[in-house]
């Protein structure tokens, strides 16, 4: 979707300064396949939707459109009364039949206190900035500020910014139990426990991975959503590599190694049990009065 834009030395004041430029859009006739195919191989978690002749923006796709249209929400309604449960069939449909139309924007005169703050408030992960005729001057996200953020020095350690207890799935549920769970409850992953023992993550991006990366065709027999659906969680999560920090780390080296990693997410642990989990909008929430 977007390049990283080359930070100018010094202060930075609006959005533009921290912001994604060079924005990649795509036309509203492209398939739902091809867009999640292009969002798993960029690593996407929003996709712009734009005119092919003006250029203006129509709508994006997000990450959590995908996961609803995956039997998590209001979404899912394509594939199973329009296509009557035929996934394949859905997804040579219109992108746009998924994508979230007239949505907000910043102007590029917006700061970036602005714009963190709104990014808080909402609880959204990214806003595209538009310019006055609708067209886009760059994407501003989660990670945008991270990169800003993260070299700012704070006292805070994990334990005071995570979210303790979080909700958790057993790696025999079935896949339909988190796309409902990362859409109802608004998380985009969830640890995955047995006997006490954390055995990775599920994730929106491993769900939509399983679609856009090919596996969903190579394996699928019947081609329905509910063979999908019913895969257990163990055959979609991440297992390997898992990285855990503890409750003591400090916020800022969190942050770096976040970022060094290229993940939204940590669990963190305690006396090797699951004691929380930690985020790119925990920690951008509790850095961003340093801005």
């Amino acid at each position: 979707m977007t390049s990283p834009a080359k930070q100018p030395k010094g202060k930075k004041n609006s959005v533009l300064d921290i912001a994604s430029l060079n924005v990649i859009s795509v036309p509203p006739t492209m398939s739902i396949i091809e867009g999640i195919q292009m969002m798993s191989r960029h690593n996407f978690r929003r996709l712009p939707i734009t005119d092919p002749g003006t250029k203006k923006l129509i709508g994006i796709v997000t990450i959590t459109d995908v996961i609803d249209m995956m039997g998590g929400g209001s979404r899912y309604n394509l594939i199973a009364n329009k296509h009557k449960g035929n996934l394949l069939a859905a997804l040579n449909e219109s992108l746009r039949e998924i994508a979230t139309e007239n949505v907000t924007g910043f102007s590029p005169a917006t700061t970036v206190k602005e714009a963190a703050n709104i990014l808080l408030e909402t609880g959204h992960g990214g806003f595209p900035i538009l310019n006055p005729d609708s067209t886009i001057a760059g994407i501003i996200t989660e990670y945008d500020l991270m990169r800003m953020l993260a070299g700012k020095e704070s006292d805070l350690v994990v334990e005071e910014i995570m979210t303790p207890c979080p909700k958790k799935v057993a790696p025999d549920l079935p896949l339909s139990h988190v796309t409902k769970q990362i859409v109802d409850d608004g998380y985009r992953r969830l640890p995955v426990v047995k006997d006490g023992i954390l055995l990775g993550m599920i994730t929106a991006t491993d769900i939509m991975g399983y679609l856009g990366k090919g596996r969903v065709f190579s394996e699928m027999h019947t081609g329905t959503v509910d063979e999908v659906l019913s895969l257990p969680v163990r055959d979609v999560m991440t297992a390997s590599d898992i990285r855990t920090v503890a409750t003591d780390m400090p916020i800022s080296v969190v942050a770096q190694e976040m970022l060094n990693r290229g993940i939204g997410a940590f669990p963190v642990m305690d006396g090797g049990e699951l004691s929380g989990i930690v985020t790119e909008f925990d920690l951008v929430k509790a850095l961003t009065g340093t801005i």
